[in-house]
């Protein structure tokens, strides 16, 4: 008997020990934000985590994270009801936050814009609103919105297929577009992953008679700027009608100096849609209506603001911003510091531009021979990569570079799959 008793706290202490080191092992995860780590442990440590709090969180940030809104919602409002006691202040706030934008993103804006104000009236006993000033912008930026009816894609019951370009901008650096047609008339827009709504310049917004609804909103990319909002009833892309889109305004002087472009095709269309097939040799795209099967190395891409694509360097795993809009590739300040001795015997020291909508810059860096890489099953390679010792935007989440055009032209066929959220490549 005394055996089996020791033999019995032996695995209570066990089964402690392995349940506290998962507790541990979460809370990590959850505070450095490292939401593909997450995915990839979580099912193993799922069973052995002792706080239902953790257990919940994760499950509403994997949720969030990886474009399950309905699910992040369910998730967010047990956290608050149930986990108040377990939850610091700054959670439920962060959670609060999370919802509201989840509301926003899918057009529920009078919605977002309740629960924002309900939040901040409760607080008032022992806060002030001031302190909570995403929350009040928020609140501000969808109660202006609260009227104007949800974006919405129409499409037919069969795949839809359209023309797309890819148009050398200087050197190496391209752009994709793709034909949209605005009140009966076709313009070409900037097929851009990297932008979280559709933009056009200030110029193209009169000559196609948008009407505003916000006349002061914060743009942020490289750089931030002041633009607007406009919307109007539809946007036609093939056959497939955007209807309500919310488009974002930028001064002019921030879009038409660059010259490359007045309209972009933003993420708001392009998640909605759900699956996109890129041909860059075929200067085509597909939209199909039945969708690949998620390949067995799982989801590579997820969503916390911008899009962000997983791929390994070796065995280093690497995150980069998945950006169609970018007309070459790069490498951020993150990876720098992690591979400063290496970048500087190798590479070339050389003044580097970085530009967007907001702003165009010029920084120290250097330019790399050549860094091989593998997303999902498919390896490849980027030559001549620029690698950039400051922040080069302002949106930067925790990437070591961004993937645009430089990857995309390289491939016979890009699936981009936002309802399974992955990225796979053909040659």
């Amino acid at each position: 008997m005394k055996s089996a008793i020791i033999f019995l706290i032996i695995i209570i202490n066990v089964s402690v020990i392995r349940a506290q080191e998962a507790d541990q092992r979460i809370n990590e995860l959850l505070a450095k934000a490292d939401w593909f780590a997450l995915d990839e442990e979580y099912p193993a440590l799922k069973n052995k985590i002792r706080s239902g709090m953790l257990k919940g969180l994760s499950e509403a940030l994997l949720a969030k994270n990886f474009n399950q809104p309905a699910r992040a919602h369910e998730l967010i409002d047990s956290l608050i009801v149930h986990c108040q006691g377990e939850m610091i202040f700054e959670t439920t706030c962060y959670l609060v936050l999370c919802k509201s934008q989840i509301y926003g993103e899918h057009g529920y804006y009078a919605q977002s814009a309740d629960y924002l104000n309900n939040f901040l009236d409760q607080i008032t006993a022992f806060a002030k609103k001031d302190d909570f000033p995403g929350h009040v912008y928020l609140a501000k930026h969808y109660g202006e919105m609260q009227n104007e009816p949800a974006p919405e894609v129409i499409r037919p019951e069969k795949d839809t297929e359209i023309a797309m370009e890819i148009k050398t901008i200087e050197k190496n650096s391209a752009l994709m577009y793709v034909p949209v047609v605005v009140r009966g008339k076709t313009y070409r827009f900037v097929f851009d992953t990297g932008a979280g709504s559709t933009f056009v310049s200030d110029r193209f917004a009169d000559e196609i008679g948008l009407r505003i609804v916000r006349d002061s909103v914060t743009i942020t990319g490289v750089g931030t700027c002041l633009g607007k909002i406009g919307t109007m009833d539809s946007l036609i892309i093939g056959d497939i009608i955007f209807k309500n889109p919310m488009i974002y305004i930028a001064p002019p002087t921030q879009v038409d100096t660059t010259i490359y472009f007045d309209a972009i095709l933003g993420l708001d269309f392009i998640r909605r849609i759900g699956e996109t097939r890129i041909f860059p040799k075929d200067g085509k795209i597909l939209f199909p209506r039945t969708q690949t099967t998620i390949p067995s190395t799982d989801r590579n891409l997820l969503i916390n603001g911008q899009p962000y694509i997983k791929a390994y360097s070796g065995n280093e795993q690497l995150i980069f911003h998945f950006d169609t809009g970018n007309a070459s590739a790069n490498l951020c300040q993150a990876y720098y510091l992690k591979h400063k001795d290496q970048i500087e015997s190798v590479g070339v020291k050389e003044k580097l531009g970085s530009g967007g909508l907001c702003e165009i810059r010029m920084m120290e860096g250097y330019r790399l021979p050549e860094i091989s890489l593998k997303t999902g099953s498919t390896s490849f390679s980027l030559a001549n990569i620029n690698v950039y010792t400051d922040k080069a935007a302002d949106f930067e989440y925790q990437e070591d570079g961004a993937l645009g055009m430089d990857f995309i032209k390289q491939f016979r066929k890009v699936i981009i799959n936002f309802d399974q959220m992955f990225v796979e490549v053909e040659r």
